[in-house]
């Protein structure tokens, strides 16, 4: 038990999931990316259109101000967009099961479905919209307080009334579980407390700058009353709008709508969750209708489409796919004696590989070349950043790979590369393995799950040496990804774990809190630039995510939860 908690965690830094956005559906019920072509070095519209919309400062004290880019919108309110018919049952499929049923302590496809059993006091939309959720009002005190409101009468699945002191609770509890604590990281919880039954005096540490914070959507509320962390992997009690009917482990998760939800009834009276951690599973379980809902392969996405009673939606927010490096005791291309050497072997690595062969191969061209570590769909990211480096230029570059790894000692070695086990990472790195070859270097492929490969990026005893995947910062925010990534490795915390990381790590949260616009964006860039210099890690390309909808969903009233990546199971209308 507690090893599967540990190794669940782990995974949370970094979500292993898709971040969506919902398009239109046309005449032939597809939805094609309206995003730059490959290369283009452009950011996304829907990137652009939030980093431009995001505030220079927090907002003065008011009452359920705006979002950072958009509009305060009650969950507990129906909009319209449906007929108002219902559905008996929704089929989801999902590419993994944590093993437990705690939402601290799931990732992945699995948080779908407790979305639905949970509820957090507030939510954002790909708009960057606020949604009301548990948190009826809020009103900003001080830089550092919010005054949060609850909606009176929510009731826990075991029948409990929801109050302050829940919350209160719930945030003390979620600051105990090692990683997925980023989900809280702006809140202070030595200082939080219940003024009221139904209010929440919410400090933020150091006038965290990120108020809208939405890694802190996925802050789900527990009922304290009871609480027990090993009978809610068996019961869980949440405020959400659906109850746990029936868990099989890597097989399904059966929800049942309950009759007592304190908000809008969904439509859909069933759910089904089914764990599906092979693209053809998926394929074919849409090709029977078996399911109604999946993130699909692009591979399998002309297939898909051409399939009767589902609509696609496909964008460029999937994620970015990086190269990180062990800069443990047993990798390869630690620091510990010549750093200098190390360096040179890294940059070899990077020069060595092809994106745009990722981006086609893997990928099926649906995707563009990075120009620096971080995604250009982050809230906060300047269109300079691509510039900060000429190793972007370069890019793919055999003889500078060969020069590089000549002169660092890499030439004849025979490294290893860990992958999650998911397909696409395992034929990145089948083609990285192909790659490396043309400049005499060996690869040897290591697959492992995905709890695994996380375990082992923060052990600084593992046995691996390089390793590429996808994934997003949980906030959306440049300073996220660039503290976060640095700040739970135990190696590159370090003394000497990367050329003075110390002044790194101390101006990097610094940059969270920072209230002066321009004072944050200096440090961004300063740290930005020593987490390139230093080769931390490296930025190959961004893909798309697809996803599959069945026609029985009226797709005018989907919405997709940012730091989930997912559709918002109850906002849907059934067509």
């Amino acid at each position: 038990m507690k090893r599967s908690k540990v190794l669940a965690i782990l995974l949370c830094l970094v979500m292993l999931i898709g971040i969506i956005a919902a398009c239109n559906k046309d005449d032939n019920k597809t939805a094609d990316s309206n995003t730059p072509a490959s290369g283009s070095g452009e950011s996304s519209p829907s990137a652009s259109a939030s980093a431009s919309a995001s505030p220079s400062s927090s907002p003065s004290s008011n009452v359920a101000a705006a979002s950072p880019s958009g509009a305060v919108i009650d969950a507990g309110v129906d909009t319209g967009g449906g007929s108002g018919n219902e559905l008996d049952t929704l089929s989801i499929a999902i590419d993994n099961d944590s093993g437990v049923l705690v939402p601290g302590l799931v990732t992945g496809g699995q948080y779908i479905a407790l979305q639905s059993v949970y509820e957090p006091l507030w939510d954002i939309d790909e708009g960057g919209n606020m949604i009301m959720v548990l948190m009826e009002s809020y009103e900003e005190i001080a830089p550092d307080h919010w005054r949060v409101k609850l909606r009176e009468g929510v009731k826990f699945s075991n029948g409990v009334e929801l109050t302050a002191d829940d919350v209160v609770f719930s945030l003390k509890y979620w600051k105990t579980i090692p990683v997925n604590s980023v989900r809280v990281q702006s809140m202070d919880e030595e200082r939080t407390y219940a003024s009221d039954k139904y209010v929440v005096e919410l400090f933020m540490l150091n006038g965290y700058y990120y108020f809208h914070d939405t890694a802190s959507s996925m802050f789900m509320i527990h009922c304290e009353q009871g609480f027990d962390e090993d009978e809610l992997n068996q019961h869980p009690v949440g405020t959400g709008p659906y109850v746990v009917k029936d868990y099989v482990i890597n097989s399904h998760m059966f929800l049942e709508r309950r009759d007592d939800y304190w908000g809008v009834q969904p439509p859909v009276k069933n759910l089904q969750f089914r764990v599906m951690a092979e693209p053809s599973q998926v394929a074919n379980a849409l090709t029977t209708g078996m399911i109604d809902y999946a993130v699909i392969a692009l591979a399998d996405y002309n297939y898909v489409a051409g399939l009767p009673g589902y609509n696609m939606i496909s964008r460029e927010l999937g994620g970015g796919v990086g190269l990180s490096f062990n800069s443990g005791v047993n990798g390869y291309f630690n620091r510990f004696s010549d750093p200098e050497k190390s360096l040179m072997a890294r940059y070899a690595v990077y020069h060595a590989i092809n994106p745009q062969a990722i981006i086609n191969l893997v990928y099926e061209g649906k995707g563009r070349i990075m120009h620096n570590p971080i995604p250009d769909y982050m809230f906060d990211y300047k269109p300079e950043y691509n510039q900060m480096d000429p190793c972007y230029d370069i890019s793919f570059n055999l003889d500078k790979a060969k020069e590089l790894a000549d002169a660092s000692g890499l030439t004849g070695r025979t490294i290893k590369i860990m992958t999650n086990g998911l397909p696409s990472a395992v034929q990145t790195a089948e083609i990285v393995q192909n790659m490396l070859k043309q400049i005499d270097v060996e690869l040897e492929i290591n697959n492992y799950d995905p709890a695994t490969v996380w375990a082992m990026m923060y052990d600084p005893l593992a046995e691996y040496d390089i390793s590429v995947g996808a994934g997003i910062a949980p906030n959306w925010r440049v300073c996220d990804l660039l503290l976060n990534g640095v700040r739970y490795s135990n190696t590159l915390t370090l003394p000497g774990g990367f050329t003075n990381n110390e002044h790194y790590l101390a101006i990097c949260a610094q940059m969270a809190h920072e209230p002066d616009p321009v004072e944050r964006v200096r440090i961004t860039e300063e740290c930005l630039q020593m987490y390139i210099d230093n080769a931390i890690g490296f930025g190959l390309c961004t893909f798309e995510t697809a996803v599959a909808v069945t026609d029985k969903i009226d797709m005018s009233s989907i919405r997709f939860s940012v730091c989930t990546g997912t559709i918002r199971l109850n906002d849907i209308k059934i067509a």
